[in-house]
């Protein structure tokens, strides 16, 4: 079995650090990390026999540094997080290094509901991936393929704290609208094993690759809550989806820089507005994979 090398960069965040360990699964994968700081003693601990740690600032790196991060790549995964001048102009040169280098494709650091069916100006991140696919689709000719990996949103209680859906230690579970908009959702773990499963693919890969574990509504997610936790919640709608657009502009209005007073609630209107659902799942073509429901995340204790 010819060795295939992936390219990480951001491999030191959470979803990065689950991605190689999927990586390092797999006998015939060697990974490559781009990091900031490769000393970081949690950072530096990853180092391997098959992983080798390259000190690498997306929003920096010159088209060289970039050449020289990607060389002989079979893949490049991205689980950048930033600005646009990470996630629009550093994804930017990475891909394009990536494609010159001769690599197979670039995952670009999506993992998200559907944002190319969102409406511009609903959320700002989203905006900015779109914009990226933008530039970066035009770019997947020959051999050389973009593939953006899209799974709903987390099945993590820290996700949905973030959100303002879940107030664990009260047992609230909050929403806006009326609570029967479908949602997808995927553990980190699962959406870990999709994204290293795809960067070592053979067969061409879709550009928009849809995986998930489940999809339920939010009071079909409040009863597996309560089922899995043995405790009843009380649920508590917000208002209405025009009232969570308006709450949204004032907060944005109010306190332009401070993006934890209003981002949540951008990701909220994707996620209860309905017009970010996944497309028809791509989960067959890894049957190696089982995600597991909300009901198997809520049982093992991530939500």
């Amino acid at each position: 079995m010819k060795e295939k090398l992936v390219v990480v960069a951001g491999a030191a965040g959470k979803l990065g650090r689950l991605v190689v360990g999927e990586l390092l699964r797999q006998p015939g994968a060697r990974v490559r990390l781009l990091v900031r700081d490769p000393n970081k003693p949690e950072v530096a601990a990853l180092r391997g026999e098959r992983v080798e740690l390259v000190a690498f600032d997306a929003a920096r790196a010159s088209e060289t540094e970039c050449g020289e991060a990607v060389r002989e790549a079979f893949a490049v995964v991205s689980t950048l997080q930033g600005g646009p001048d990470v996630i629009v102009d550093g994804q930017r040169r990475l891909l394009r290094a990536a494609k010159a280098a001769g690599a197979r494709r670039f995952l670009p650091s999506d993992y998200s509901y559907n944002f190319f069916t969102l409406p511009e100006g609903i959320n700002v991140n989203s905006d900015w991936r779109r914009a990226l696919a933008n530039l970066a689709d035009p770019e997947a000719t020959g051999a050389f393929e973009v593939v953006h990996v899209l799974q709903g949103i987390f099945a993590d209680r820290h996700v949905l704290g973030f959100l303002g859906v879940l107030d664990e230690k009260n047992g609230v579970i909050r929403y806006w609208g009326d609570g029967r908009t479908p949602i997808d959702w995927t553990t980190w773990e699962d959406t870990a094993r999709f994204i290293a499963a795809a960067s070592l693919d053979d067969r061409k890969v879709p550009s928009r690759l849809f995986v998930s574990g489940d999809r339920l509504d939010v009071l079909a997610f409040a009863k597996a809550w309560e089922a899995g936790h043995g405790r009843s919640a009380t649920l508590q709608c917000l208002g209405s989806l025009d009232d969570l657009a308006a709450e949204t502009a004032r907060r944005l209005a109010a306190s332009p820089h401070d993006m934890f007073a209003w981002l949540p609630l951008m990701y909220a209107r994707g996620t209860f507005g309905g017009q970010a659902l996944l497309g028809e799942s791509h989960n067959a073509l890894y049957p190696e994979i089982r995600p597991e429901t909300v009901a198997q995340a809520i049982a093992r204790g991530a939500v």
